[in-house]
């Protein structure tokens, strides 16, 4: 029993060794092929990501040129609205001189409506008087 176990037991020991033997073959059979592949200097499964770098930094630029142009319209924009606030007060300020200036100037009509009249009216009686003074030189000479 005791030899059968040992048979037993060496031969499992001769599988394993076996296994070991190829297994270590196999191993220098790959490390062959990786440092052939090496050689080569050819990656093996190193995907070129140069492309997609390329257009990130084209897209970063992009952004960044966009960031600058909507500061430069916010500016702009800051600008316009302290320029248009400028002209609705200048336009306010107008507009209460132009309404000051109509109020005097229908003053101004009201009191040349009534020089008008008081010109006719002396106008009238310069004429009376004139009439006056013909008649009194008339009665004079006579």
């Amino acid at each position: 029993n005791e030899k059968e176990t040992m048979q037993f037991l060496n031969d499992r020991l001769a599988s394993y060794l076996e296994k070991v033997r190829g297994l270590e073959e196999l191993n220098t059979e790959l490390e062959c092929r990786i440092r052939e592949q090496c050689e080569e200097d050819v990656p093996l499964v190193c995907p070129d990501y140069q492309c997609y770098f390329d257009t990130i930094e084209d897209l970063q630029q992009k952004i960044l040129c966009t960031k600058a142009e909507n500061c430069r319209l916010a500016v702009q924009l800051d600008n316009c609205k302290l320029a248009a606030d400028d002209f609705r007060s200048k336009y306010e300020s107008e507009l209460s001189l132009r309404q000051l200036v109509e109020t005097d100037i229908s003053g101004l009509r009201g009191i040349l409506g009534e020089l008008t009249v008081c010109r006719s009216d002396l106008e009238a009686h310069v004429e009376s008087l004139k009439d006056d003074l013909l008649c009194l030189k008339k009665s004079h000479e006579e």
